[in-house]
């Protein structure tokens, strides 16, 4: 096997064959197509045509050592024969749905797969898809709690689909097996194996007018035994129940419904049958007088659109990584009893125990971006002189260097230089964004000797962004409390007296002084020049920290302050901004704060207000800030504002005050792989920025803009 690739054979040339290989041989990298089979050796040979791969029929397929795995994709009556063939052969294989027709012969099958040490596999694979993995993941952080009940209701159209597809009116293939299976997969995948199942199955219409003039068979009457409607209720085994209703002699556009019910909310999922779709979470309303609204969760893998050949990816991946694949075989064959149970339920009106049982596969697997820093925070500048001095003199940071808008002009130049050899013709969107450009560095040459911004460094990988005013900036937005978005952040010190001594002595006024927040912090609050609110934070020590650090390392810092250690964030759209830090990013929430914490601090200070003692009660356990962990010692706050209406204010560039946070990553080339496989779309690949480091750009869920960066030998930060 070449390294990290497996050589794969397709069996069957039909419509569905189409998107396996064009998947398999644009999207995965693991897999390497060799050639296409098929009964008509005539079929094979045009689908190989068509992807410049080799033709075989299927004894030639299976007899050639250059494959190692087949994938089948033929009508589920012949997959017995195909895949027990293909295991004889030494080759792992991966079936489209279901894994047979038969739970007998599919018993045989993993038997068989053990014996020979190959790896098994079946569809449906969209289970891997983004909207599906999302919800598995909301599932599996509580985000609804403990889970009670689900509600599964889909229709088809099957006067259409009959009339396309003959295989639908084959045994084996009538609504349970050729779609409910994709439903059971969906909720075997989430929730874990069925324990008994009872049915009653509608078989309405024994035949049916074939209505497609396209069809050689239009016109015709054609026989058609196989059920159309199920009506099922479901035990699982961690004993959640619910039920199953599909209806082929509906509508042909599918109304999909599939909910499930927890303490904490609902979740509404999307069409099993597709990798994409929406999912919403409804949660449970704080205060009955307003009533929840539901939040669209962003997805957080890439499979969004037709994805099929994810399952054969992931059984190569498996195979060379030594560990179970996700589309399992045990997986498979559970379902294909479960379906066989309610269908021979439906026919003996009885509950119907299920024997077999198997793992949940475990979630496609969240990329990290390698973060090693909060590499900078930015700000516009309104008093110049003014917040040099409060971080130069007051703080003890060091000017390390600035950039002008020459500087800006040229990078950009360069920049358009460099897309100009490329030849590229453009379209006129493209050429009037390219004048645009082209007037912008004029003007920016025009002030070429401005300065545009300065870095302040304060310890080794960690700065301040300070851009100087232009005309641009026109506001302040004097009170960030009030909104949504950054509103303030925090440096790390050794000695919090020590830092209080050197501010009182540089004339810097302490708004709070020193005490003792809820997570055992010791904090002192100031503002500085321009009005950005200023924590300092001396962490507790032993057992009494919440958070486990190491030891700051001696000579880390070169300022009075040891790291930005907080930036802190009110926001709107909880949900996906944890998710986007921790799904999207591969960071770690590490603590959380709830509202009990807030409600037994405000009860033991004696101060509170009854009315807002009576709202934190409301709020019970309900996160309140959680701690997101970007390097040791540095961290993203989320506040969450439940039950308050904040302004929303997005776009700060006309704004003085806080701009963007920027994170320095190890490799900027795998960070921005990492977040486009996490389902992210940064704006823009990575390029070389001003100060010569790689960089691109993120928006979060609630509109903050993130920077990622990578330091190069030409940084000027390095320098």
């Amino acid at each position: 096997m070449e390294t990290g690739k497996m050589h794969v054979g397709v069996i069957g040339a039909g419509a569905i064959s189409d998107i396996y290989l064009k998947n398999m041989t644009e999207v995965f990298d693991q897999l390497e197509v060799i050639g296409v089979a098929a009964n008509h050796i005539e079929s094979a040979q045009k689908k190989a045509a068509q992807y410049q791969i080799k033709a075989y029929t299927v004894d030639e397929m299976l007899a050639d050592p250059a494959i190692e795995m087949v994938v089948v994709l033929t009508p589920v009556g012949t997959h017995y024969d195909l895949i027990r063939r293909a295991l004889f052969a030494g080759k792992h294989v991966y079936t489209e749905k279901t894994i047979t027709d038969d739970p007998e012969k599919a018993k045989e099958l993993l038997e068989l797969a053990d014996e020979k040490g190959l790896g098994l596999a079946s569809a449906p694979d969209t289970f891997l898809g983004s909207a599906l993995q999302t919800a598995r993941r909301a599932i599996d952080n509580g985000l609804i709690g403990d889970i009670h009940s689900f509600v599964i209701s889909g229709n088809r159209k099957n006067d259409i689909l009959l009339s396309i597809f003959a295989f639908l009116r084959q045994p084996g293939a009538g609504i349970l097996y050729d779609y409910a299976v994709y439903y059971m997969t969906a909720l075997v995948s989430l929730l874990g194996p069925v324990k008994r199942v009872a049915g009653v199955i509608g078989r309405p219409y024994p035949t049916h007018l074939n209505i497609m003039p396209q069809s050689p068979d239009f016109g015709k009457v054609m026989d058609t035994p196989n059920e159309s409607q199920v009506s099922a209720i479901l035990q699982l085994e961690n004993g959640v129940t619910g039920t199953l209703h599909i209806d082929a002699d509906s509508n042909l556009s599918d109304t999909a419904f599939f909910a499930l019910y927890g303490t904490k909310g609902i979740l509404y999922l999307t069409d099993a049958n597709q990798f994409g779709g929406t999912v919403k979470y409804l949660p449970d309303s704080v205060d009955y007088r307003k009533p929840a609204q539901p939040v669209e969760l962003w997805s957080y893998t890439p499979f969004s659109g037709n994805s099929r050949g994810v399952g054969p990816a992931d059984l190569a991946d498996a195979v060379m990584e030594k560990r179970p694949c996700r589309a399992s075989k045990e997986m498979a064959y559970h379902v294909l009893e479960v379906l066989t149970g309610i269908l021979n339920g439906g026919e003996n009106g009885a509950f119907t125990d299920i024997l077999s049982t198997c793992e949940k596969p475990a979630p496609l697997p969240v990329r990290s971006i390698g973060a090693r820093n909060i590499g900078h925070a930015s700000f516009n500048m309104k008093n110049v002189d003014a917040m040099k001095a409060f971080y130069k003199n007051a703080l003890g940071m060091k000017e390390h260097f600035t950039l002008t808008f020459g500087d800006l002009a040229a990078a950009i130049r360069r920049s358009l230089e460099a897309a100009d050899r490329g030849e590229k013709t453009l379209s006129d969107s493209e050429a009037r964004e390219r004048a645009l450009m082209e007037e912008r560095v004029r003007g920016m040459e025009a002030r070429k000797e401005e300065k545009w911004l300065t870095y302040f460094k304060l310890a080794d990988g960690q700065f301040m962004e300070l851009f100087y005013p232009n005309s641009s900036m026109v506001r302040s937005i004097e009170n960030r409390k009030e909104n949504y978005g950054y509103f303030k952040r925090n440096y790390e010190v050794r000695s919090i007296e020590e830092l209080r001594a050197r501010l009182l002595e540089n004339g810097v006024s302490i708004d709070e002084d020193i005490h003792t927040t809820i997570d055992g912090a010791r904090e002192i609050m100031v503002h500085d020049p321009d009005g950005n609110e200023v924590q300092f934070t001396e962490y507790p020590k032993g057992e009494a920290a919440r958070i486990s650090m190491p030891e700051i390392p001696e000579g880390h810092s070169i300022s009075f302050v040891e790291y930005t250690t907080q930036v802190a964030y009110q926001v709107k759209d909880a949900v996906n901004m944890e998710n986007f830090y921790c799904l999207g990013l591969g960071l770690k929430k590490v603590f959380t704060l709830h509202y009990t914490d807030l409600l037994a601090a405000m009860e033991a200070s004696g101060k509170a207000d009854p009315q807002m003692l009576m709202g934190m009660r409301m709020m019970g356990d309900r996160a309140w800030i959680d701690y997101i962990e970007v390097a040791p010692h540095q961290y993203i706050e989320l506040f969450h504002t439940d039950g308050q209406e904040l302004k929303e204010d997005r776009d700060l560039a006309d704004s003085f005050g806080y701009q963007h946070l920027c994170i320095e990553v190890e490799d900027i080339e795998a960070a921005w792989k990492a977040v486009t496989e996490n389902g992210l779309t940064p704006e823009g690949k990575p390029r070389r920025g001003v100060d010569g480091s790689w960089q691109f750009w993120l928006v979060d869920p609630d509109g903050n803009r993130l920077e990622l960066m990578q330091y190069t030998e030409n940084s000027r930060q390095l320098g």
